[in-house]
């Protein structure tokens, strides 16, 4: 038994120093990493001995011309059965996707992670420029400091805020900022732009440049929004495992966009139908995942 086991083992690992071509969101190839599957695992709070279960297992079912996303729903399968908290912090990006199809969640989304980190925050304020009016989607004061932040939001992981997003935004932020305040003050110190997804490298390149704070799910290296997310402890509803995309839905219509806010909308939950063992496990869930 132990020489087939060797056996096997040799053989599989023969097999895996193949390099496999997969698919990205956005179309590009590139060869299959197992370290990238690792790092996210870890990170999503996978002890040692589930996140190498995990890379086996996907690593047997791997062949060429896979997609991230059939990788993803592997991985996402197998830590469900595993913990649900892990899997749900493991599934926070396609989460940020699920507050769609409208931008508009989203937007509470970031109030509330500005809001957990001590500023105050005004939501789609309509601002006088020198040439017109404009709605700022987040401004967020605190110590004197004033930020103002589009927020860019996509339903695809595989769509990008552009170059021309950047040159709008920057352009809009530059005609409010020609209007002097009261001591001869500026409404907006910093100009930022937030998304869930990714910018485009001349994007960034254009918001370094002029000084615009660039935020996307990875970039920068510190401060990402997956930073974010994980300092201030501002989940989305949408990560819980136990709820169907329809469930998230509902609740999202109903205005609970935070997993924090279940605990407290209890009445909610009873008016959208879910009986009661639905709904212990969603407070269930929802204590593990946000610490209710």
């Amino acid at each position: 038994y132990k020489i087939f086991t060797f056996i096997d083992d040799y053989c599989y690992n023969i097999e895996m120093t193949k390099q496999i071509l997969i698919i990205k969101q956005d179309g590009d190839k590139e060869m299959f990493d197992a370290s990238k599957l690792r790092n996210s695992l870890e990170h999503s709070g996978a002890g040692k001995d589930e996140t190498e279960k995990v890379i086996k297992h996907i690593e047997k079912e791997l062949k060429d011309g896979m997609t991230t996303s059939e990788i993803y729903r592997h991985a996402f399968k197998i830590l469900k059965q595993f913990e649900k908290p892990i899997a749900a912090r493991y599934s926070m990006k396609r989460a940020l996707l699920a507050l769609g199809p409208s931008g508009y969640p989203f937007e509470d989304f970031i109030a509330e992670i500005f809001r957990a980190k001590g500023y105050d925050v005004k939501v789609g304020e309509i601002i006088q420029g020198a040439c017109v009016k404009h709605e700022v989607d987040i401004i967020a004061q605190k110590d004197g400091k004033k930020i103002g932040a589009e927020i860019k939001f996509h339903n695809e992981l595989g769509n990008r805020s552009d170059i021309k997003v950047a040159l709008y935004v920057h352009s809009r932020f530059e005609d409010i900022r020609k209007i002097k305040r009261e001591n001869d003050s500026v409404l907006i110190d910093e100009d930022w732009i937030i998304t869930n997804t990714k910018f485009t490298s001349d994007a960034i390149q254009y918001g370094n440049c002029v000084g615009m704070k660039m935020v996307s799910w990875n970039y920068p290296k510190q401060g990402n929004l997956r930073n974010l997310i994980d300092e201030t402890g501002v989940h989305p509803v949408t990560a819980l495992t136990v709820l169907s995309q329809e469930d998230k839905t509902r609740l999202i219509k109903n205005k609970i966009v935070l997993c924090r806010n279940i605990k407290k909308n209890r009445e909610i939950l009873i008016s959208i139908g879910f009986d009661e063992k639905k709904i212990q496990n969603i407070m269930e869930e929802s204590q593990s995942l946000c610490g209710l």
